[in-house]
């Protein structure tokens, strides 16, 4: 009775973090140490994201629960699911650079929003600038503007500077 409520709470958790992440990715840890997996769990908690080790009849389940049954395809072997939740740039971009160094990771598929990703596309999102980046190039942008306003409407008081300047040495050299 309690193996049966402890799996229902289980199922509840995912359907929580689903709800909750705007990214999913599903990969396969076949392979992968026990160091490695942890390692990239640490790296992602920096990152405010996580990832979690998972029975595929579980997960299955909670997606089922959502109405959201496009991965389950997806799951055999062994499973890792990871949660992105404030930015789903980020934790793809910290998944590729572990699975660079852990040859026996392996992608399997993503979801963003409602859209599957392909590995393909899970790639080409971990490409792209993340959300801090995308802040700071959009505030220069809006910067950009103020600062040449700034500089055009310093023009005539800086020719003004100028001309007394030059009054003033003309005049001290007439005196000399």
């Amino acid at each position: 009775m309690r193996d049966l409520s402890k799996k229902e709470n289980y199922v509840k958790e995912f359907k929580a973090k689903i709800e909750k992440a705007k990214v999913i990715v599903l990969s396969s840890v076949e392979g992968v140490t026990v160091e490695q997996i942890t390692q990239l769990r640490k790296n992602l908690r920096e990152v405010g994201d996580e990832i979690r080790v998972v029975k595929n009849t579980l997960l299955r389940r909670a997606f089922h629960d959502m109405k959201m049954e496009g991965l389950e395809p997806f799951m055999t072997g062994s499973t890792a699911v990871t949660f992105g939740y404030s930015d789903p740039v980020a934790p793809v971009k910290v998944m590729f650079d572990f699975a660079e160094k852990a040859q026996k990771f392996q992608f399997k598929a993503g979801l963003l929003g409602n859209s599957m990703l392909t590995v393909k596309q899970l790639e080409a999102l971990s490409k792209l600038p993340g959300r801090k980046e995308l802040l700071s190039m959009l505030l220069s942008t809006m910067v950009g503007p103020i600062r040449n306003l700034v500089s055009v409407c310093q023009g005539p008081i800086r020719k003004l500077v100028y001309a007394v300047q030059a009054i003033r040495e003309k005049k001290e050299k007439a005196a000399a």
